[in-house]
């Protein structure tokens, strides 16, 4: 099994976008998404992507309102509704698709584009 893709480095130029309001920050919370993304780390989403299948994404819970999740585009697309998973499906805390379902694309707050920290 291959390992996921990694999430880059904040480049100088994502920071820029990030001044100029073309990202937000979001904070990571939990290990669900390890060995990717690790609890306390900060990144960066393009709130303007349109998502594809493999992107690591930040989505409105659709069960818990006003909870934001970083989840992984597992499948599905925009017409029939996204497949979220954790990277770190063994941890048991971690709800995903396959707790939930698969969610709307207005779901979809944005692409995570980098890791600040």
């Amino acid at each position: 099994m291959s390992s996921p893709p990694v999430v880059p480095v904040a480049s100088t130029a994502e920071l820029a976008r990030w001044m100029l309001r073309r990202r937000t920050r979001f904070a990571v919370v939990g290990p669900s998404m390890e060995p990717t993304l690790r609890a306390g780390q900060v990144v960066l989403v393009n709130r303007q992507a349109d998502p594809q299948v493999g992107d690591v994404v930040v989505a409105m819970h659709p069960r818990r309102s006003g909870l934001k999740i970083v989840k992984r585009l597992a499948g599905g697309s925009a017409t029939d509704g996204w497949q979220l998973a954790s990277d770190n499906a063994a941890e048991p805390n971690s709800e995903d698709s396959r707790t939930f379902g698969p969610v709307a694309s207005s779901a979809i707050v944005g692409r995570v584009t980098s890791v600040v920290r």
